[in-house]
């Protein structure tokens, strides 16, 4: 830390506040005293026990690097303004940008949805090729260096281990810098490593948008290293339409890898289509509400938010006459949430009511309708009730509005009790009169979980299905299983709550994993 007595860094940059701490140095907010601008510094941090001649050559290697990534010009770039020597180490004076981190953002509000993670990798692709261009690698591409913005600019930062292509004075200390879950196997190996060591940092980063975690990462450093030199990453639990591109990316070779241009072209499909039926059950999304990190932010706190463009809902009667053919081919063809398949009898969880097989039309129509996801999961849905899903969401609306049950898959682990007082802070937002009802521990199907019932009063913004100003009482339950936590929500107005208690037991405990 910079002493009393220098309290400017070079007489110009002003210490505020400590924002990060790395291995390699300290990250402060500060100010530009000369042009009265707020800025980022990086103090960079030696070794212990780093021998003097190293120590010199490290900071000689940081100064020189961190002015070669200064004459990089990019949007998706932290911009680097200066370099200066102070305390005997040099100091980096950045843009500060205030936005949180992809890895901030996936720990505390779930994966991101496939096309933002497609068009994060866009952007950041972006500004490696720039960097490329211009003979730099960056060698610590990680979700902690991606900075994303809520009007979706996403700013790749932290250059502070860049180096010039061919320069080996990276590894003439012994050392490896960059994060193991992140690093190509080449770096691992001490072989030569270029531009498609960043590119491989990427797939993994793209990986980890998508499940919280790099494919790689074992909780021990030498693990995670034998996993990334030796296994392939297990893509079960990543939507096929993002196969391509990770896989490509993924390759142990860098020569077999997908080169830049080619991982744009992938990721840039994803990002301009319309999710197709065969990678997330969904056609024809409505219209985007909000910005983009909305349905980001619904998935830690189990929400009603069903903001962003990545829902599609599904009438269970023939569509109207103009309604797109896209759309009507889906509903007839796919097994959604709406419509359960024809050919296919999806398994009946435990306490499900079984459609007769051959109704007639004197038999009363049933109450549910089994309907089991891709994922895994089952459950007895309200039979005429309509469907839509998501990435991680799937959801049945009661005709009017008048009634609706949630599924969600939160892969991040989490807490059950914080995943409940996470959905009841974000209900608060829109529904100041909340009042929570009851909390309790239940058995679901042998298993412990966790349910808390809430009342209030729908306000501005609460779900595009609620009514403003109604009164609706609703419950969550938290089921764990071995790789998520599953949140399902059933809502009803308050003068029919009673009267649907019945059926809304029914669904709920009908909620199998893996069956």
């Amino acid at each position: 830390m910079v002493s009393e007595s220098t309290p400017l860094i070079a007489g110009r940059y002003e210490l505020l506040r400590e924002l990060g701490r790395g291995g390699m140095g300290v990250v402060w907010e500060g100010r530009d005293t000369l042009l009265n601008r707020q800025i980022a510094i990086k103090e960079v941090l030696l070794p212990d026990g780093l021998p003097r001649a190293d120590q010199e050559r490290l900071l000689l290697r940081t100064a020189r690097e961190a002015r070669t990534a200064a004459k990089l010009n990019h949007p998706s770039v932290v911009a680097v303004y200066d370099v200066v020597e102070a305390d005997g180490r040099p100091w980096i004076i950045m843009e500060l940008v205030r936005h949180p981190s992809v890895e901030e953002v996936v720990a505390t509000t779930g994966a991101l949805p496939i096309r933002q993670a497609a068009d994060v990798g866009r952007q950041v692709l972006s500004a490696l090729r720039a960097a490329h261009q211009a003979g730099i690698l960056h060698r610590d591409v990680k979700p902690s260096n991606i900075l994303l913005s809520d009007e979706g600019r996403v700013v790749l930062t932290d250059f502070g281990i860049a180096t010039a292509e061919g320069d080996s004075s990276l590894t003439s200390t012994g050392m490896v810098t960059g994060s193991p879950s992140f690093l190509a196997p080449e770096r691992v190996r001490a072989a030569e490593a270029g531009p498609a060591s960043d590119l491989w940092s990427l797939g993994a980063t793209l990986f980890a948008t998508l499940v919280g975690v790099s494919p790689f990462e074992r909780g021990e450093a030498m693990a995670t290293l034998n996993a990334l030199l030796n296994e392939e990453p297990d893509y079960r639990r990543i939507p096929p339409v993002m196969h391509p591109v990770l896989k490509g990316l993924l390759r142990k070779e860098p020569e077999d890898r997908l080169s830049a241009e080619e991982a744009d072209r992938l990721l840039a499909e994803i990002v301009a289509s319309r999710p197709a039926v065969s990678d997330l059950d969904v056609d024809e999304p409505r219209p985007a509400r909000g910005r983009g990190r909305t349905l980001v932010a619904a998935a830690a706190a189990a929400v009603l938010m069903l903001a962003g463009g990545t829902f599609a809902y599904f009438e269970l009667t023939p569509p109207a006459e103009g309604t797109s053919g896209v759309a009507t081919r889906a509903a007839a063809s796919s097994p959604l949430p709406g419509t359960p398949a024809p050919s296919t009898a999806a398994p009946t969880p435990s306490s499900a009511v079984t459609p007769s097989a051959t109704p007639t039309p004197s038999a009363q129509a049933p109450a549910v309708r089994a309907w089991k996801s891709r994922d895994g999961w089952s459950i007895a849905r309200p039979a005429t009730w309509r469907g839509a899903r998501s990435e991680a969401y799937t959801e049945w609306t009661r005709r009017g509005g008048r009634g609706h049950l949630g599924v969600r898959a939160v892969y991040v682990a989490r807490d059950p009790y914080q995943l409940l007082r996470d959905a009841e802070d974000e209900l608060r937002r829109a529904a100041p009169d909340l009042r929570v009802v009851g909390r309790r521990a239940v058995t679901h199907q042998g298993a412990k979980a966790v349910e808390w019932e809430f009342a209030y009063t729908a306000g501005q913004g609460l779900a595009p299905w609620a009514r403003q100003g109604e009164r609706y009482r609703e419950v969550r339950r938290v089921v764990a299983a071995d790789d998520a936590a599953y949140v399902l929500s059933w809502t009803m107005p308050e003068p029919q709550w009673a009267r649907a208690k019945g059926l809304m037991r029914q669904v709920i405990t009908s909620f199998t994993v893996g069956a």
